[in-house]
C-alpha cells in the first residue's frame, strides 16, 4: 500500500483548540485504555539505559500521549531515575497539566509551543515521538532526526497506525468509540461533550484523521532510507522495525537512533 500525505483536520492551525484538545483527549484516552505502546517498553528502556539520559523530552504530546501507561513498564522511570517533560507545537495544556499534578515527580510540561524540527537547545534529554511523526512529510521529518543528530540527542520514533486494512477498519469504528467514551475522559470539559454529541465534529474529526495517519505511517524500511539523507547518520546507531502486539499482524512501527560511544 503505497504512503500518501495528505492533511489530518488535528493538524490544522484554524481549528479551534477546543476541538483540536477534544480530538487529543480521545487519542489519548485510547492510548491509555489499550496500553498500546506496552510492547515497546523493552526497547525504549534499552535505549534509555544505554543514553545515559535522566530526562525524556516528549515531542508532540498532544494530551500526554501514552506516557503514562507506557511508562508503568519501565523501571527506570517507577524509580525515579527517569523524569519527563512533554512538549508540542499546539500543546493540550489543560490535559498535559493535569498529568504533571497526578505525577508531579514525574511530569513536566511547556506552556508554549516548540517544534520538534528545532527543539530548543535548553530541552536536554532523550527525544521521543509517539504517534506523531507520520504527520510530517519526508523533508520534515528528516529534518526532526536531522536536529536531533545535530545536538547529539537520542531519538526514539513510535507509531501505533500502519498502512494496515486491518487499522483501516478500526478506524472506521472509532466515532461510535468516541461516542461511548466522551463523557469518560479526562480532564472533564463541556466543549468536549457539546463537539462530539450537539455538533459531532470530533467523532468525525477522529475517524477521517484515523484513516489519514493509517495512511501516512512510515513503513521500517522508509524510515532508514530516510535516516540515510540525515548528515551525519554514521556516527549514530539506527534500529527500525514492527513490536508486534501479541498475535495480531500489527503492531508499533518504531525508529531509534543512538549516538556511537566514543572509545
Amino acid at each position: 500500500m503505497q504512503r500518501i500525505q495528505f492533511f489530518e483536520i488535528e493538524d490544522q492551525h484554524w481549528l479551534p483548540p477546543s476541538i483540536r484538545n477534544g480530538i487529543t483527549d480521545f487519542l489519548q484516552f485510547a492510548v491509555e485504555r489499550g496500553d498500546l505502546y506496552k510492547s515497546f517498553a523493552n526497547r525504549l528502556s534499552t535505549a534509555l539505559g544505554r543514553s545515559g539520559d535522566t530526562q525524556i523530552i516528549d515531542l508532540c504530546s498532544g494530551a500526554g500521549g501514552p506516557m503514562k501507561s507506557l511508562l508503568k513498564h519501565i523501571p527506570e522511570f517507577n524509580n525515579g531515575r527517569i523524569k519527563v517533560h512533554l512538549t508540542d507545537y499546539y500543546p493540550n495544556l489543560p490535559a498535559l497539566s493535569a498529568l504533571a499534578r497526578a505525577v508531579p515527580a514525574g511530569f513536566t510540561y511547556s506552556e508554549n509551543a516548540v517544534s520538534a524540527l528545532n527543539v530548543p537547545s535548553s530541552l536536554t534529554g532523550f527525544r521521543t515521538l509517539f504517534s506523531s511523526f507520520h504527520h510530517f512529510n519526508e523533508r520534515d521529518a528528516t529534518r526532526i532526526l536531522q536536529d536531533a543528530v545535530e545536538k547529539k540527542r537520542g531519538i526514539a520514533i513510535a507509531e501505533s497506525t500502519q498502512r494496515h486494512a486491518l487499522l483501516l477498519a478500526y478506524m472506521l469504528l472509532t466515532p461510535f468509540l468516541v461516542l461511548l467514551t466522551s463523557p469518560f475522559q479526562r480532564p472533564f470539559r463541556w466543549s468536549r461533550l457539546f463537539w462530539t454529541y450537539v455538533l459531532p465534529i470530533v467523532p468525525l474529526a477522529v475517524a477521517f484523521d484515523g484513516i489519514v495517519s493509517c495512511l501516512r505511517t512510515y513503513t521500517p524500511e522508509e524510515l532508514l532510507k530516510m535516516v540515510r539523507g540525515v548528515a551525519g547518520n554514521e556516527n549514530y546507531e539506527w534500529q527500525a522495525g514492527v513490536e508486534r502486539i501479541g498475535a495480531l499482524p500489527i503492531g508499533v512501527t518504531y525508529l531509534i537512533g543512538l549516538p556511537k560511544k566514543t572509545t
